[in-house]
C-alpha cells in the first residue's frame, strides 16, 4: 500500500462529516413535519383533556369515574407529568359527530411504563372496551404497538370517553395525541424506517470493527464493538424495538433497567476513550489509569445502584454522574492533545452529539422538556451520529498509525529522512535506467559520541542543524531528488543510520562531483552552536561510483561506507572507493577466518627466542612468539595476525592456546633435562579473561610445569587500564609462583607510583632503547638510569633488541640481568630451540636462577 493512502484525506473527512450532519439534520426536518401532519385536525371531532394524580395509587376505576375532582386542561403538553411513582389518570372525551365508527390511535410513544390501562365509555360510566400495557409484564408488554398508542373506535350518537390509568416509577411522559389510523400507520412506517436506519449501520459498524480487531488486535475495536452493541440495546430498549431481537423475559428486564444500562453504556464508552487515546506510552499513564478505575468503579456502583432504588431517585444520580465523566473525557483528551492528530480532534467531535442527545434524553425523562417527536428520537439519531465519527476518529487513527509504521520503515527516526529502504529504490530506479551516478556517504566526525550528552531537543536540534548545512549546500539541480511517496515527496538527503546521511550525483564528470562535495564540506565544517551547547564539526565523505564500483544497491552502499573508513583518520575532506583497497580489506576478512580456524586447529606455531644471563653466559630462558604460516599467503606478521585478533575480539584464545602449547613444549625441555624460563605475551585484553589466574595455574599442573619457570609479560601501557584490576590480578599471579614482567618499559605510561605498587618481578627494557645503545648517550643514560632503578626496586632487567657485541658490553657494564636478541639467536622453532639448549648447555654450565626462584610451586 502506498503511503498516499495512508496520509490524512482532511477535506474528505470533513466533507463526511457535512454530508451526515446535514442527513441527520434532514432527519429532524422530517420529523418536525411529521409532528404537524400526526395530530388530527377533522371538523367533525372535537377532544378534551382532564386529569387528576392519584398519589396513593390505591383509587379504583369506580371512584375515578364518579368522583376524582379532574382537572382540564388545553392539550395533553400541559398534564404536569412527574417521574415519581404515582398514578395519573387521563380523560380524552370525544365529541363525536360522524355518523359511522372513527378509528383512532391516541399516541403514548412510550414502552417503559410500568401500567398503562385504557378504558373505553360511552354515556359516562358503560365500558366498551379495555386495553392493558407495560413493561412489568410479557403479556402487557406484547400488547403494546410500536411505536406506542392505545387504539380506540369512537360510536356514532353516544358520548365517547377514554380513560387512560398510568402508574410508574418510569418516565410517564407521553404526547396522548389523537391520531387517524392512517396517520398512524403513517408514523409507525417512519420511525420503523428510522430505527431501521439506525439497527442497521450499528450492524456495520459493528462487522466492520471486528474485522478490524481480527486483523489489529487492538483493544479498542473490541471495546468499540461492545459500545456499539450496547448502545444499540439501549437505544431499541428505550424506544421498545428490543422486542426484535431480545426475547420477551430480556425485554422486560431491560425496559425495567434502561437506567442500569445506560450507565454501563457510559462505562463502555469511557473505557472506548482510555484504550482510544492509548495512555501506556504516556508520562502520565500512572495519573490516568488511577483515575480511570476510580471511575470505572464508581459507575459500576451507581449501575448497581440503579438495580435497587427506582428511576425516579436514581434518574437525578445517573444525571450528575455524567458532569464528572464528561470532565474525565475532556481531561483525558487534552493531556493527549496533538496538533498534529487530526484523529484526536475528530474524537473529541464525537462526544458532542451523544451529549446533546444524552442532555435532551434526561430532560424528557425528568420532565424539563415537552414531549415532541424531536425530543423522542433525539437520542437516537445524536447515538448514530456518534458513532458515525467515532468510526471516522478510529479510521483516522488507524490510518495515522500505519503511515508511523510506514514512515519508521521508509525514514530515519531522529532527523525524518528516508532511510537506507528508501535509499535502496531510489538506486535500483537509477541502475534500472542505466544513469551513472555517485553515492555519497556523509558523517561528522564524533556525531555517535557526542549524542548521549545531548538532551532530546538539543540532540533534535542538532541533528536538524546538520541536515539543513548539507541541504544547503545540495542545492544544486545534479542532485537526483529520491521520491519518499510522503508528504514531503522528494527529498535531496536520505539517512544510512544513525550518524551516516546519503545523497546521489547524476552523471557528473569527476571534477563536477569533487566541487560538489567540497561545497557539502565546507558547509558543514566549522562551529555549532546551539543554544548553551558548542560544537565544532568535521565532516567526511565517502563516494562510489555506478557503474565502476558496483551494480547493486547493498554494494554501492557498503563501498561507499568503506570509502568513508578508509581514511578515517584525517578530519575532514572525501574519500571515493579505492578498489586496491577493498581488495586489501576482502584479504583481512578472509584472514580473519583463516586465523581463527588455527587457533581451533593448532595450525599455528610457537617459536622461541633465547634469553641470555649476562653474568653466566648461558641460557636463562626464552620467550615464546607465535607464528602463523598460511597455507596461501605464506608467512603472516605477527603484528598483522595479533592486531587482526584484537581487533575481531579473538585475541584471548590465541592467548590461551599459546600458553597451553608452550606447557606442551616446556613439559618436553624438562622432561630432556633442560629447565629453562618460560616468558609469555599477555595483552591488555586478556587481563579480563576470567581466573585468568586460576587457568594458568590448572594448565600448568596438567602439563606439570613448576610455575616459577613461568613469567607472563605485560605491556607497560596496560597498567594505565584499569589498575585496580592490574593489581588484583598480579597479586593472585604471585601467589601462584607466577612471575609478571612489565615488557616494553620505557614506551608506556607508567608512573613511578605504579611501578611502586604492583609486585611484579621483572622489568624488560623495550628494543628501542637497546639495538642502537653504543651509539646514543641518550639511550645508554635510559637504560643505566632504569637498571639502577629496577635494582633499588629489586626486580630484575632484561634487555630486549642486543644486536651486537658492543651493546652487550654495555648492558654487564649496567648491571642487566637477561640479554635478548638476534645478537643471540633469533627466533627458533621448537625443535631448533630445543637442539640450541641442548649445544648451549654442552658448553655452559646451566643458569643458577636467582636466590628464592627455584622452589616449585608444588
Amino acid at each position: 500500500m502506498q503511503m498516499q493512502s495512508l496520509q490524512s484525506r482532511q477535506a474528505l473527512i470533513w466533507t463526511t462529516i457535512a454530508l451526515a450532519v446535514a442527513f441527520v439534520a434532514s432527519i429532524f426536518y422530517g420529523i418536525a413535519n411529521l409532528t404537524r401532519v400526526s395530530q388530527l385536525n377533522d371538523p367533525l371531532l372535537d377532544v378534551e383533556y382532564r386529569y387528576f394524580i392519584d398519589e396513593t395509587n390505591e383509587l379504583p376505576l369506580e371512584y375515578v369515574i364518579d368522583h376524582a375532582p379532574l382537572a382540564t386542561v388545553q392539550n395533553p403538553e400541559s398534564i404536569p407529568w412527574q417521574l415519581e411513582y404515582q398514578t395519573f389518570w387521563i380523560q380524552v372525551e370525544f365529541d363525536y359527530k360522524g355518523l359511522t365508527e372513527r378509528h383512532l390511535h391516541i399516541l403514548t410513544d412510550n414502552t417503559t411504563i410500568d401500567y398503562l390501562d385504557a378504558y373505553h365509555l360511552i354515556d359516562g360510566d358503560q365500558i366498551v372496551t379495555t386495553y392493558e400495557g407495560g413493561d412489568v409484564t410479557q403479556s402487557r408488554l406484547a400488547n403494546m404497538s410500536l411505536p406506542a398508542s392505545v387504539p380506540v373506535t369512537l360510536l356514532p350518537d353516544k358520548a365517547n370517553t377514554l380513560l387512560i390509568k398510568v402508574t410508574s416509577s418510569d418516565m410517564p411522559t407521553m404526547p396522548l395525541w389523537v391520531m387517524s389510523h392512517q396517520a398512524y400507520d403513517q408514523l409507525a412506517k417512519a420511525i420503523h424506517l428510522l430505527w431501521g436506519g439506525f439497527i442497521t449501520f450499528m450492524l456495520l459498524v459493528t462487522l466492520y470493527s471486528v474485522g478490524v480487531y481480527v486483523y489489529s488486535r487492538q483493544r479498542v475495536y473490541l471495546i468499540y464493538v461492545l459500545n456499539t452493541l450496547m448502545a444499540t440495546v439501549v437505544i431499541s430498549a428505550n424506544h421498545g424495538f428490543s422486542r426484535y431481537f431480545l426475547p420477551d423475559w430480556a425485554q422486560v428486564f431491560v425496559s425495567n433497567h434502561i437506567l442500569a444500562f445506560a450507565v454501563c453504556l457510559l462505562t463502555i464508552a469511557l473505557w472506548f476513550t482510555y484504550f482510544f487515546l492509548d495512555f501506556e506510552r504516556s508520562r502520565d499513564y500512572q495519573r490516568v489509569r488511577s483515575m480511570f478505575l476510580m471511575a470505572t468503579g464508581a459507575l459500576a456502583g451507581l449501575a448497581l445502584l440503579t438495580f435497587i432504588t427506582p428511576p425516579y431517585i436514581s434518574a437525578s444520580l445517573v444525571l450528575l454522574s455524567q458532569v464528572p465523566i464528561y470532565g474525565l473525557v475532556i481531561y483525558f483528551l487534552i493531556k493527549q492533545w496533538q496538533l498534529g492528530k487530526f484523529w484526536l480532534l475528530l474524537f473529541g467531535l464525537s462526544w458532542l452529539p451523544a451529549m446533546a442527545g444524552g442532555l435532551a434524553f434526561y430532560a424528557l425523562l425528568l420532565g424539563y422538556s415537552e414531549y415532541t417527536l424531536m425530543s423522542r428520537y433525539a437520542l437516537m439519531l445524536s447515538m448514530g451520529l456518534t458513532m458515525m465519527l467515532f468510526s471516522v476518529a478510529l479510521a483516522e487513527r488507524f490510518r495515522y498509525q500505519r503511515m508511523n509504521a510506514m514512515e519508521a520503515l521508509t525514514h530515519d527516526t531522529l532527523s525524518g529522512l528516508p532511510n537506507t529502504n528508501v535509499v535502496h529504490i531510489a538506486i535500483n530506479d537509477l541502475i534500472a535506467r542505466n544513469i551513472s551516478f555517485n553515492l555519497c556517504c556523509v558523517t561528522v566526525d564524533n556525531y555517535n559520541n557526542l549524542l548521549p550528552y545531548l538532551d532530546e531537543d538539543t540532540r533534535k536540534s542538532y541533528i536538524n542543524t546538520i541536515v539543513d548545512r548539507i541541504l544547503e549546500a545540495l542545492d544544486v539541480e545534479q542532485i537526483y531528488q529520491i521520491d519518499t511517496e510522503s508528504d514531503t515527496p522528494f527529498q535531496k538527503l536520505g539517512c544510512l543510520k544513525e550518524g551516516i546521511f546519503t545523497f546521489l550525483i547524476e552523471e557528473e564528470d569527476l571534477e563536477t562531483c569533487n566541487h560538489i562535495l567540497e561545497s557539502v564540506i565546507e558547509g558543514l565544517n566549522g562551529e555549532l552552536a546551539i543554544e548553551s551547547f558548542i560544537t565544532h564539526i568535521n565532516a567526511r565523505i565517502g563516494v562510489c561510483h555506478y557503474p565502476s564500483d558496483g551494480s547493486h544497491p547493498s554494494l554501492l552502499i557498503n563501498r561507499a561506507m568503506q570509502a568513508l573508513q578508509q581514511h578515517r583518520s584525517v578530519l575532514g575532506g572525501y574519500t571515493h572507493f579505492n578498489n586496491h583497497e577493498h581488495k586489501y580489506h576482502e584479504l583481512h576478512v578472509s584472514l580473519v577466518a583463516d586465523l581463527r580456524e588455527a587457533i581451533e586447529n593448532d595450525g599455528l606455531e610457537l617459536y622461541h627466542q633465547p634469553q641470555i644471563d649476562l653474568r653466566t653466559g648461558s641460557i636463562h630462558g626464552s620467550e615464546v612468539l607465535a607464528r602463523w604460516m598460511h597455507p596461501r599467503f605464506g608467512q603472516i606478521s605477527p603484528d598483522v595476525f595479533v592486531r587482526m585478533a584484537e581487533d575481531v575480539g579473538i585475541i584471548n584464545n590465541l592467548t590461551l592456546w599459546v600458553i597451553r602449547r608452550a606447557f606442551q613444549q616446556q613439559q618436553q625441555l624438562i622432561a630432556s633435562g633442560h629447565c629453562r624460563r618460560l616468558s609469555i605475551n599477555i595483552s591488555a585484553s586478556d587481563i579480563y579473561i576470567p581466573n585468568l589466574a586460576a587457568r594458568v595455574v590448572d594448565l600448568a599442573s596438567q602439563y606439570d610445569v613448576p610455575t616459577n619457570l613461568v613469567s607472563l609479560e605485560l605491556t607497560e601501557s596496560v597498567m594505565v587500564e584499569d589498575y585496580d584490576w592490574l593489581k588484583r590480578l598480579i597479586s593472585e599471579l604471585s601467589a601462584s609462583g607466577i612471575e609478571v614482567s612489565i615488557d616494553d618499559y620505557g614506551t608506556g605510561y607508567s608512573s613511578l607510583y605504579f611501578l611502586s605498587q604492583l609486585p611484579f618481578t621483572e622489568l624488560k627494557i623495550d628494543r628501542s632503547f637497546v639495538c642502537n645503545l653504543p651509539q646514543s648517550g641518550r639511550h645508554q643514560s635510559i637504560v643505566r638510569a632504569t637498571t639502577d632503578m629496577a635494582r633499588s626496586l629489586g626486580v630484575m632487567v632484561v634487555a630486549e633488541g642486543v644486536e651486537c657485541e658492543e651493546a652487550e658490553a654495555l648492558l654487564r657494564r649496567y648491571g642487566v640481568d637477561v640479554g635478548q636478541g638476534f645478537y643471540y639467536s633469533r627466533p627458533l622453532p621448537f625443535n631448533q630451540y630445543q637442539a640450541y639448549v641442548q649445544r648451549m648447555d654442552n658448553v655452559q654450565p646451566v643458569t643458577i636462577l636467582r636466590q628464592g626462584r627455584l622452589s616449585s610451586s608444588g
